[in-house]
């Protein structure tokens, strides 16, 4: 089955199987959004309220503590939203030059430091 554009529908990854139980908090969806990394830069593949996947070609380790900001183009035409997350990488995936990373997200915000919002 094939999701359409509109149709923004939960797309999960398979391999879960009855002696690997789901650990995902929340729903994940497929979305591709621009990373703004301290050293580069990089893109999702997937989204959810506590935590993304996303590829980079910049090296990460698993239990590293990260800044990142999601950059939501489409928000707001002609000025980009950017929504900057706390987190704490949980898995690094390497492939061909890329590196894929799973980063569960501890607190976000828009704008000023104060409006932090805490997921933990």
């Amino acid at each position: 089955m094939r999701a359409s554009r509109r149709d923004y529908t939960l797309i999960m990854r398979s391999g879960v199987g009855p002696d690997q139980p789901e650990r995902r908090r929340a729903q994940r969806f497929r979305i591709a959004i621009p990373v703004e990394l301290d050293e580069g830069a990089g893109i999702t593949r997937d989204v959810s309220l506590s935590g993304v996947f996303f590829e980079t070609e910049q090296s990460m380790t698993p239990g590293e503590q990260i800044h990142l900001v999601l950059v939501l183009e489409r928000v707001s035409p002609g000025r980009p939203v950017r929504l900057q997350c706390e987190g704490r990488v949980v898995r690094v995936d390497r492939f061909d030059s890329r590196i894929g990373v799973a980063v569960a997200i501890s607190s976000y915000r828009f704008g000023p430091p104060e409006r932090t919002i805490g997921l933990a």
